[in-house]
């Protein structure tokens, strides 16, 4: 293989320059051939795979620890989806999107939640956002609220805190 590579005249011509070289360059051009090989290897393969190692490792664990508070939740979460596959309550008294944006707020406050922001949406919807609160409360809550009032979850989006339990809520409820 080497025999063919060194028929190719363009690398006749650089192992003659080479060989036309003082002893001394020789030695610091095969040097610096060998650093550069070494730092090919390590930016090229090394470094990647190391940092891809890290990131995967990262991934992992942070999938462990939303696995943990999913199981530390499971009961609010079980009954958040037993609530809304019960449907909505029959017991209704809401009937436009004013009374609705009073019940959920004057029921926001009975269960010790403070909304952070809350807007209507449409005729028979609001939305509301919920920071640092805990996630059985809100579990409570929406299904207070169900029970009650009728209200129904059409959209809602948890996004966990640093404590365990603690989430940032944004849902949208309608009657």
């Amino acid at each position: 293989m080497f025999d063919k590579l060194k028929e190719n005249p363009a690398v006749g011509k650089l192992i003659a320059q080479y060989d036309h070289l003082p002893k001394r360059d020789q030695q610091a051009l095969t040097v610096l051939l060998v650093a550069l090989v070494i730092a090919v290897i390590y930016f090229a393969i090394w470094r990647p795979a190391t940092e891809f190692h890290a990131a995967a490792e990262a991934s992992r664990e942070n999938a462990e620890e939303l696995l943990a508070w999913m199981s530390a939740n499971r009961q609010g979460i079980q009954s958040l989806a037993q609530s809304s596959a019960r449907g909505t309550g029959n017991n209704s008294q809401i009937t436009d999107g004013r009374a609705l944006m009073s019940t959920v707020t004057r029921s926001a406050g009975e269960s010790g939640l403070s909304l952070n922001r809350f807007e209507p949406s449409g005729d028979s919807a609001i939305r509301v956002w919920l920071e640092d609160v805990p996630f059985q409360s809100v579990a409570s809550w929406i299904e207070r609220l169900n029970d009650e009032f009728g209200v129904v979850v059409e959209q809602a989006s948890f996004d966990r805190q640093d404590s365990p339990g603690i989430v940032t809520a944004r849902l949208t409820l309608s009657i």
